[in-house]
């Protein structure tokens, strides 16, 4: 009976034998899993000896980069067909392969069966196949990598060819500003050959005027780099002859794959541009002008002169204190503001380009009120809400662009209408507009409620020589005007309108750095006097408040004056006796006379109210004080009317 510690031994070995051939069946499964790998591997694999280079092993793509099958190499070394171009290879791979331990990314060249020449990197480690010293190589076939590689090459030797014929001078800059890039008309513009100016920083040519400008430049350069907001300027430069030249300026910010940031400028000579540019500028003022002056002028004049002139001899003849002196003063008064308001229309037209300036938008568009009146019809109703708003930027321009918008919104209104000139600051996010940089801006708007427009219509407006009006009504460049001029002060527009709705223009002007708008004023509370009954009177119009408020006074009224229904607001307001009746002009700036009656009955319930307007009906229809039961009062009308029809409406229950 054999002993225990022998039966223990068997029962060991047998665990032995079995763990072994468990490490062979996984073994096994190891390499076919390897070979597996290897075979259906898209990557160029191969196991060579390290003796004599013989192929022991390798896979479909190795086979298939040179044009062969895999039988045709197993056992072959790669020179024996002149696979390799370079003889030497395998001894210098394995020389690298002894000396590093590894080979990475060694190039070569190989040729297929076919005669063609591939392009590959190398890789090899040191493996031992059933013990004999073998390599295990990688290989990538960078053949239409180098393709394109020359083929990049190519384009850019392309590009650089159609840069160099371009007639605008272009650079690029990197961040200190230095060139990095410039096309043969720089060089030329600069006087300079390309190797003197790539790597330098600067401006060249000099600019005019000194450095003053060569570091405002380099600051727009900063800002570029900074912001990324494109930068669109006009400067003087000095060229080889001597010679100002007027020179706009695009630069755009570029970042490239390796986030470098660059700067890149075309350049465009438009010295002539401006010459031929102040031509059109003073064409297109002397035709807004020509409407307006030409049609009025002759015969106003003409009327004006009739009307100064017997005012003139009948003050003569008045001695002072005479009631019918003050009468005759007013109507000279009124007289001379006409003649300087014609003056002004004829004087507008002339010759005279203005520069850049820093100023207050709200004002300038608040001075342009009687002008932009004149050149719309009765029928229509110009509002303003000039809000505060500093710009930097030629204020002639800015008011052609606003006479334009004008026009046209008056053009939109063949059966009358309303017409909306708002100023203002706003902020804008970077959603709101395309291609505009979000951050403050000033906004103009003009807003009517005209015909309106089509989609089809709205794409085109900025077009030049575009027009929707009859033949020889527009020449079609009113609305192109307004959008170089808009672009070249640094800002841009956003038109919304449809068919039937009106359309609004909204104008954004970058505001003015570091520069505050000019503090509202307001003038300071006319003296009430007392009396049994007060009227308030808000007429707009001068001359027609004074006789009003003369033919009122004269009546035995307490009247208080108002130029506006803002004015005749706060004057309620502040007013501490009691306000029976308000004679209010139906249509004036700001606040028209039906709002300023609905907000002075919230105060003042038990006041009365008499509409007075020189409108047609169906003008003062929209304004609603048409309805039953609201006292009305047409002009023209005598001083006995006016008397008579205050004293009806305070008279009634």
């Amino acid at each position: 009976m054999p002993s225990q510690t022998g039966t223990e031994t068997v029962s060991r070995i047998a665990e032995l034998e079995e763990a072994l051939a468990r490490l062979g069946r996984e073994l096994a499964e190891t390499r076919e899993l390897w070979s597996r790998v290897f075979h259906a591997s898209s990557n160029i694999m191969a196991i060579n000896s390290m003796r004599d280079g013989r192929f022991v092993d390798l896979n479909e793509a190795c086979a298939a980069v040179g044009g062969y099958r895999r039988e045709e190499l197993l056992g072959r070394r790669m020179e024996e067909d002149r696979m390799l171009e370079d003889p030497g290879f395998h001894e210098r791979m394995i020389r690298v392969l002894r000396a590093e331990g590894r080979v990475r990314n060694l190039e070569t060249k190989i040729r297929t069966k076919a005669g063609d020449t591939r392009t590959v990197l190398f890789s090899a480690d040191p493996v031992a196949i059933d013990d004999e010293p073998c390599i295990l190589a990688v290989s990538v076939d960078i053949t239409e990598r180098e393709k394109e590689a020359s083929a990049l090459k190519e384009s850019r030797e392309y590009l650089t060819r159609i840069i160099n014929c371009i007639g605008d001078p272009i650079f690029v800059k990197d961040s200190e500003h230095r060139f990095t890039l410039v096309n043969d008309a720089l060089c030329a513009f600069a006087g300079m050959r390309r190797e003197e100016l790539i790597g330098k920083a600067g401006v060249p040519p000099a600019p005019a005027g000194s450095e003053v400008l060569a570091q405002s430049l380099r600051e727009q350069e900063e800002e570029v780099l900074e912001t990324g907001r494109e930068s669109l300027t006009e400067d003087v430069f000095v060229d080889r002859e001597g010679k100002s030249v007027t020179v706009m300026t695009k630069k755009s910010l570029l970042v490239d794959r390796k986030g470098n940031r660059q700067i890149v400028g075309v350049l465009r000579d438009i010295t002539e541009y401006k010459r031929l540019e102040a031509q059109f500028l003073q064409a297109q003022k002397m035709e807004a002008v020509g409407v307006l002056a030409g049609g009025v002028a002759h015969d106003f004049n003409n009327l004006l002169n009739v009307i100064n002139g017997y005012t003139d001899l009948a003050l003569e003849e008045v001695a002072r204190g005479e009631p019918l002196r003050e009468e005759l003063e007013h109507v000279r008064d009124a007289g001379k503001r006409a003649a300087a308001l014609t003056s002004q229309l004829l004087a507008f037209g002339r010759k005279q380009i203005l520069q850049p300036e820093t100023f207050d938008l709200g004002p300038v568009i608040g001075e342009m009120r009687s002008l932009l009146r004149s050149m719309i019809r009765e029928d229509i109703r110009l509002d303003f809400h000039a809000g505060p708003g500093t710009i930097h930027a030629d204020p002639a321009r800015v008011e052609q662009v606003v006479m334009n918008l004008v026009v046209n919104a008056r053009d939109a209104l063949p059966e009358g209408g309303t017409i909306r000139v708002e100023t203002g600051r706003v902020e804008i996010g970077g959603a709101e507009e395309e291609g505009a940089s979000p951050g403050p801006y000033v906004r103009l708007a003009v807003i009517d409620d005209g015909v309106g427009m089509d989609a089809k219509t709205r794409e085109r407006i900025f077009e030049p020589f575009f027009t929707t009006k009859p033949e020889r009504k527009g020449t079609g460049l009113g609305l192109s005007t307004v959008y170089g001029i808009v672009r070249q002060s640094g800002g841009f527009i956003r038109v919304a309108s449809e068919m039937g709705k009106g359309t609004t223009v909204e104008v954004f002007f970058p505001p003015a750095r570091d520069a505050e708008a000019p503090p509202d004023r307001e003038s300071g509370p006319p003296e009430a006097a007392g009396g049994a009954e007060t009227v308030l009177l808000a007429e707009d119009e001068g001359a027609m408040r004074a006789l009003a408020g003369r033919v009122l006074r004269d009546g035995g009224y307490t009247v208080l004056e108002a130029a506006d229904g803002m004015e005749a607001l706060r004057l309620a307001r502040e007013y501490a006796g009691e306000i029976q009746l308000v004679v209010s002009d139906v249509v004036m700036p700001g606040m028209g006379g039906r709002a300023l009656v609905e907000q002075l009955c919230a105060i003042r319930p038990r006041i009365r109210a008499l509409f007075i307007s020189g409108y047609d009906d169906a003008a003062i229809s929209r304004q609603g004080v048409l309805e039953p039961g609201v006292a009305f009062l047409q002009k023209p009308f005598t001083p006995h009317q006016l008397a008579r029809k205050a004293r009806e409406v305070l008279d009634r229950s």
